[in-house]
């Protein structure tokens, strides 16, 4: 009897790890490679026999993944490239306007410089003599000033009227003659102090006209190195 329970415990031991081994492979069992390290360190790979592998891609696939690639970096490039154009139209129309109160402020002083001109022509044309020892004639003294003014106000009118045609075209070219012309104004006021009618508050205006204009050329250039209005919309 006990060896009839020893062989039927025996026999259920038996039957409970063959079921066990069982379920432990049925766990194991994958359906996709494995990797194995073995005792030197290395690594194997071990893909099953029923494991089905990838279908290589075809020409027509890669050249399709290309293009849908190549179609997400030139939406990616365009939007970037529309932000910039955005921000350098910004920074022009910003800077725009402090040089259009510039000119407004030099403006109005050389209009009142004019007006001073006229209404002190007499004591000036004493300055004048006095500043070179009396040795012009009152008449010399006049001619002289009379064709400071018109020169100034000829320049004036050319002045502003390159500051007008760079404002409206904003193209580089034109920024750049009025930055010339005003290196010319400042160059023109530095002589005046010869017939005593130097302004410094004009000659820091204009100096700093030439600086900004300089600066607007260089930001037109940008502007016309950005795609044009209708590729950024389309």
């Amino acid at each position: 009897m006990s060896n009839a329970g020893s062989y039927g415990t025996c026999q259920g031991r038996t039957s409970r790890d063959s079921n066990g081994s069982k379920e432990s492979h049925a766990k194991l069992m994958v359906h996709g490679p494995i990797f194995v390290e073995n005792p030197d360190g290395s690594i194997t790979e071990a893909v099953p026999s029923d494991a089905k592998q990838s279908r290589p891609k075809s020409d027509r696939d890669r050249r399709r993944e290309s293009a849908d690639g190549d179609s997400d970096s030139s939406g990616t490039g365009s939007a970037a490239g529309i932000s910039m154009s955005q921000e350098v139209e910004f920074l022009y129309s910003r800077h725009e306007r402090v040089f259009m109160l510039l000119l407004f402020i030099q403006f109005l002083l050389e209009s009142l410089y004019a007006a001073v001109f006229i209404v002190r022509m007499r004591p000036s044309m004493f300055e004048l003599e006095a500043m070179y020892n009396w040795e012009i004639s009152p008449k010399s003294a006049e001619v002289i000033l009379w064709t400071t003014l018109i020169i100034q106000i000829v320049f004036g009118m050319v002045y502003y009227t390159m500051a007008a045609l760079a404002i409206c075209t904003k193209r580089p070219k034109h920024f750049q003659m009025f930055a010339k012309t005003c290196l010319c104004g400042v160059v023109g006021l530095v002589l005046l102090a010869y017939a005593d009618k130097f302004n410094l508050p004009i000659f820091f205006l204009r100096l700093l006209a030439y600086i900004y204009a300089r600066f607007l050329q260089g930001l037109t250039a940008s502007i016309l190195l950005l795609p044009p209005t209708r590729e950024r919309n389309n």
